[in-house]
């Protein structure tokens, strides 16, 4: 999904991480889905890339803080409206059930 240094990253989403994501940010993840077209605050779109994201060879969670770095380094290498519809699309494939 993102490549940063060579290693290749993915997002995982379940419902537990969802209702940390939604302590964290103070806001319903659907709520801002539906939103403005699906194009969710800055803050939002860090929490959930830096709370769900994991090594895909691994499946390895990378901690918090690291996530945190490599999001602003994906956003400025992708573009912010292309990893927003990237984590959106993601959010859809792991937790459809939220989106029906």
């Amino acid at each position: 999904m993102f490549e940063v240094d060579g290693i290749t990253y993915t997002l995982k989403y379940n419902t537990k991480k969802v209702k940390t994501i939604e302590l964290v940010t103070k806001s319903s993840i659907v709520g801002e889905v539906t939103k403005n077209n699906g194009i969710m605050p800055y803050a939002t779109l860090e929490a959930l890339f830096s709370l769900a994201l994991v090594e895909e060879a691994t499946n390895d969670v990378v901690k918090q803080k690291t996530a945190a770095e490599m999001f602003e380094k994906v956003v400025e290498e992708n573009g912010l409206i292309s990893v927003n519809m990237a984590i959106v699309e993601k959010l859809q494939d792991d937790l459809g059930f939220m989106f029906r």
